[in-house]
């Protein structure tokens, strides 16, 4: 990188006195250590000295013929003040004279080419990937260009460019993810999801911005999260929230309100962790759950079942097992029909 450095600095004037044998002893040992040492220094400098030949034998098929251009200034000088050899001798000094700069700003003009062709050529355009998950599969690990790691839930879409330059990293989800940053204070982590913007320095989280969905979702398990509300269709008073460990942010679509709230839901990433904790919650949001994490469908049957209230945990199972569990629990039938999973009370059936 530093060889790189030099390259782009050095003194390219320096290079066109030394191609045209016009460098002092001083300045020729500068040029040959400088092209001593690496291959990139000399390759470099026979392709621009190839550029300054070719720019030389152009100038030299349109220069000016003096003569021609001499006798077209003189023709139209008033005769009185042509009446003198030695006055004629001074206009073409004059002439000469106006030549020598304008090669010198033409000089200036090929040297500022040159850097400019350096510089245009160091430009590498972005060239962006993306990693998809289908319907019902979870991309459990997928590890960046600057060594994150990021897991996609199902139906979802991330992306991303396959080297991040510039001065900060920037991605974007459509669906969910759970992001664990790689630290780099020099290069903030930038995510775009929907009319959210989550920027971070190096922390894990995770972000739901499905599309057509209620509100965007970003939830923090580690680090300090910042999320800006980048819809400016509607006024609102908060544009951005600074989220912490347990800590969640919503965005929500119709009123484009951004909050900030404690996370009380303890399964936010149970589809990337199969790690099911459930502390007397409703057996609808259970069965939510379920359906959420193991891309099912579940019926409950009767609305009574909506009043029961579960309390389990389950780590790593299969769903066969979950809804066995469920249906012990309290009593219930379990029935399987073309993928949909049924739960029904039994004292009804009796």
């Amino acid at each position: 990188m530093k060889k790189k450095e030099n390259n782009e600095k050095f003194n390219w004037e320096l290079l066109a006195k030394y191609e045209s044998n016009e460098c002092n002893s001083h300045e020729k040992l500068q040029v040959e250590d400088w092209l001593s040492q690496s291959d990139d220094n000399r390759k470099e400098f026979e392709q621009n000295k190839s550029m300054l030949r070719k720019i030389d034998t152009y100038i030299q098929a349109k220069k000016f013929d003096t003569n021609t251009a001499w006798t077209n200034v003189h023709t139209q000088i008033s005769p009185s003040k042509v009446k003198s050899i030695q006055h004629k001798t001074k206009r073409k000094e004059v002439i000469a004279q106006f030549y020598k700069y304008a090669a010198i700003v033409v000089v200036a003009l090929l040297l500022g080419s040159i850097g400019y062709f350096i510089g245009f050529r160091n430009q590498v355009p972005t060239v962006y990937s993306e990693i998809i998950s289908a319907q019902n599969q979870v991309v459990q690990e997928y590890v960046l260009p600057d060594g994150s790691v990021v897991a996609l839930n199902s139906n979802s879409k991330l992306l991303f460019p396959k080297k991040f330059i510039g001065d900060i990293r920037e991605v974007t989800i459509i669906g969910e993810a759970f992001f664990d940053v790689k630290p780099n204070p020099e290069k903030p982590f930038v995510i775009h999801a929907g009319d959210a913007q989550v920027k971070v320095l190096g922390t894990s989280f995770n972000v739901c911005a499905y599309p057509g969905t209620e509100a965007i979702e970003v939830t923090v398990k580690t680090g300090k999260v910042q999320v800006i509300n980048t819809n400016n269709d509607l006024l609102t008073e908060n544009r951005e929230v600074f989220l912490t460990p347990g800590e969640k942010g919503t965005l929500f679509a119709k009123n484009n309100l951004l909050e900030k709230s404690v996370n009380t839901n303890l399964n936010f990433m149970a589809w990337k962790t199969h790690d099911l904790i459930f502390n007397k919650v409703p057996l609808p949001d259970v069965i939510r759950c379920l359906e959420k994490v193991y891309h099912i469908d579940i019926e409950l049957t009767e609305p009574e079942l909506n009043d029961l209230l579960y309390e389990g945990h389950f780590d790593g199972k299969p769903i066969d097992f979950v809804l066995d569990v469920i249906r012990l629990t309290f009593n219930l039938e379990l029935s399987v029909d073309n993928e949909l999973y049924t739960l029904s009370s039994r004292t009804n059936k009796q």
